[in-house]
């Protein structure tokens, strides 16, 4: 078995009141709360989404979502992803928001059309800039999904018996529905993960982060100085990319600070200290730069 990164729980309204300070005290590293279901009146929020998003956060712990799907349209799915889009607005999330498929009604849908239907679902939470994942229990997965399709999609399994019988990659698994938690009341749900989502989440820009700008790997240069002696191209960059104009350096000697491994986008780069910052030059092939010892 993969090694655990994280231990954590899921819940609902059905946990009632949580003391998120004494389940962060209980060693618990990760929440993932419930924050869309239906009834027989149709898609509704959690009651308790927004006091145990509060809750958690200010506790300290990660947070990722679930909603429960009845959907057997993409219409109704619609409407399912509208209620959660509206419930995560301003929110930002650890861990992915995973649409939960379990209920008995969908099995009438057949393998086809349920994978269809997750694949839909999986496709239009990355489109609203959510990082999607599915939960299912390992019977369900093995007999009413084709797993293959979704293997681009983190797995959150369900299994009880002590150990997951389904055969295939996972990365989260809910091992108990009797947990005892100190803050909570009922029992709860308990889960590992064995994967750090953060990292994706915020290269993507997904749950509410902003793509964390990439940056040439660099080398330390701290012998060598960076010497402007034309006036054609002198720019410098807030960034390493030549888009991203932060302004034109005088003529004049500099002391550079590191150097880009090889090329970069087609350029060389390095950073200087310039006026109590830190900026980019890109050595152009019609350079006004020079890099000297």
């Amino acid at each position: 078995m993969a090694e655990i990164f994280e231990e954590g729980i899921d819940v609902s309204r059905y946990q009632g009141n949580i003391d998120w300070a004494a389940v962060a005290a209980a060693g618990k590293q990760f929440a993932i709360l419930r924050v869309v279901s239906s009834n027989n009146d149709g898609v509704y929020i959690d009651p308790t989404f927004e006091q145990n998003y509060a809750g958690a956060k200010a506790a300290g712990l990660r947070v990722g979502v679930y909603y429960y799907t009845y959907a057997q349209t993409e219409a109704y799915a619609d409407r399912e992803l509208a209620a959660v889009s509206q419930a995560l607005a301003g929110k930002q999330l650890e861990y992915p928001v995973f649409a939960d498929y379990e209920a008995q009604s969908l099995t009438a849908l057949g393998r086809d059309r349920l994978t269809n239907l997750a694949l839909y679902a999986m496709k239009a939470l990355r489109a609203m800039g959510w990082y999607s994942g599915f939960y299912t229990y390992s019977y369900f997965a093995m007999n009413r999904l084709n797993m293959a399709a979704l293997s681009a999609y983190p797995f959150y399994v369900a299994d009880y018996t002590g150990s997951v019988t389904y055969p295939g990659k996972y990365e989260m698994w809910q091992y108990s529905d009797k947990g005892q938690v100190p803050g909570i009341a009922d029992r709860v749900d308990l889960d590992r993960s064995y994967v750090d989502f953060l990292p994706a989440i915020r290269a993507g820009g997904y749950n509410g982060y902003q793509p964390e700008p990439q940056t040439p790997e660099m080398t330390p240069v701290p012998d060598l100085q960076l010497e402007v002696y034309g006036t054609k191209n002198c720019q410098y960059f807030n960034t390493p990319d030549v888009n991203d104009v932060a302004g034109t350096l005088p003529v004049g000697v500099y002391e550079a600070v590191a150097q880009s491994v090889g090329c970069w986008n087609g350029f060389t780069w390095v950073t200087l200290d310039y006026n109590g910052g830190m900026y980019w030059t890109a050595l152009l092939s019609d350079r006004c730069f020079l890099l000297r010892g």
